[in-house]
């Protein structure tokens, strides 16, 4: 019972310990993503100003996102970290040189890495405000004993040294980048920590099981797979799994096909192709195991049928269909090639087909174009045989090819040979 009591009194020491902050600050830090919040007596802390804060690291500057807001009034989580005073000349001057040290630094780890052959990948070099210790962050497929390589670091920086390990998704959220949506990556936007992402998340989304597609920038599984995973399994609750059999009227169905976001299911078989809406696919269906189904013959076609509501494609009205494709060449060759060919075309026009009033402006040289017409169309006649004659007697001629001998140093052609 003691000790109960004197940890009771700890805590009760601790919670009076702890200092209440009225107002709150919004605190961004070099290169990080978002902002953190961080807890001050007044509200002189304007947006922009620059300002000292404590962290687990040490003292920190960074600028304030927007103006100290009350607590109280507007609900705020309340802040454990204090800003310690707006940036003087001074921190603004030993912060602007400390990103030449951080450079020098990265530079000389960089260099003892080396030197010793650890299989680690340095990725950013970080000081406090007060150089007073550097936080070296690298990246490692396993653990790295780096004792020797922190005395040699020692010796040359002579300040607290901190050397952490991070992963691919750390470096991921510390590097950023684009992802497939077009956005940036969810973890440097926004995320606070990260989930846990499995591939059951992507089978309870019917999605393909294509790695590549479902990797984000740090190579695992994107964590956008999280946040619709709950709906997922709410809409797919108590249906059958892909590919299982079921009985469905009678008759033995295998599920080759299922759409949440369109409430839809396609059920096959040796004859019938059924497109079901999920609430009959749950409900009217009886799952089977175990069921050899018959296999369709050659030739045979399925017949379709539409229970799922959706008017099928065909019944939608059809789009005019254009042709882009260009005209063949026996197209082409039908078409006339002069103008001899376009006249006569024209005069038979004329002569078959033409009005009353022409024929009767005309009665004169009727005569004459029905003649002029039948000796251009021998003529034509002619013209076509001649060509098709020539043709036929112009065989293709034997390829021919020069064969080179080399003898003693020279080529021989086949005309030397013979």
């Amino acid at each position: 019972m003691s000790l109960d009591k004197s940890t009771l009194i700890n805590k009760e020491e601790e919670q009076e310990t702890e200092v209440s902050y009225p107002f709150s600050v919004a605190v961004r830090f070099r290169d990080a993503a978002k902002p953190y919040s961080f807890g001050c007596y007044n509200d002189r802390i304007r947006k922009g100003d620059w300002v000292v804060v404590e962290t687990a690291q040490g003292l920190e500057m960074g600028s304030a996102e927007a103006d100290a807001l009350s607590v109280e009034k507007y609900g705020l989580h309340m802040p454990t970290r204090p800003v310690i005073r707006l940036a003087s000349e001074t921190d603004i001057r030993s912060y602007e040189e400390n990103v030449h040290y951080e450079q020098e630094a990265y530079r000389i780890c960089a260099e003892e890495i080396e030197s010793l052959g650890l299989d680690m990948n340095l990725l950013n070099a970080q000081y406090t405000l007060d150089r007073a210790k550097i936080l070296f962050i690298y990246l490692a497929d396993q653990r790295v004993d780096f004792r020797e390589l922190l005395k040699h670091l020692g010796a040359r920086l002579r300040c607290r040294i901190e050397l952490r390990q991070i992963g691919e998704r750390d470096k991921a959220k510390m590097v950023g980048g684009i992802g497939m949506c077009g956005m940036e990556c969810c973890c440097r936007r926004f995320k606070n920590h990260f989930d846990v992402i499995s591939i059951n998340m992507a089978k309870n989304q019917l999605l393909a099981l294509n790695t590549e597609k479902l990797s984000g920038m740090c190579g695992k599984l994107m964590c956008c797979l999280k946040y619709e995973d709950n709906d997922y399994k709410e809409l797919t609750d108590g249906l059958p799994k892909m590919g299982s059999q079921v009985e469905y009227e009678g008759g033995i169905y295998r599920i080759t096909s299922m759409n949440v976001m369109s409430d839809e299911a396609k059920l096959e078989n040796h004859a019938q192709v059924v497109f079901l809406s999920l609430k009959d696919l749950r409900e009217k269906t009886i799952p089977r195991k175990g069921v050899v189904m018959q296999k369709r013959n050659e030739g045979e076609k399925k017949e379709v049928i539409h229970r799922s509501g959706r008017m099928p494609e065909s019944a939608q009205s059809a789009v005019p269909h254009v042709s882009m494709e260009l005209p063949s060449m026996a197209e082409k060759k039908e078409k006339p090639q002069n103008r001899r060919q376009n006249q006569n075309r024209d005069q038979k026009r004329d002569n078959n087909g033409g009005t009353v009033s022409r024929e009767v402006r005309r009665t004169g040289s009727s005569n004459s174009q029905q003649n002029n017409s039948r000796d251009n169309n021998r003529r034509n006649d002619n013209r076509r045989r001649e060509n098709t004659n020539r043709q036929n007697n112009t065989a293709p001629k034997p390829e021919t090819k020069n064969v080179t001998v080399r003898t003693f140093g020279r080529k021989k052609t086949q005309e030397e040979n013979k």
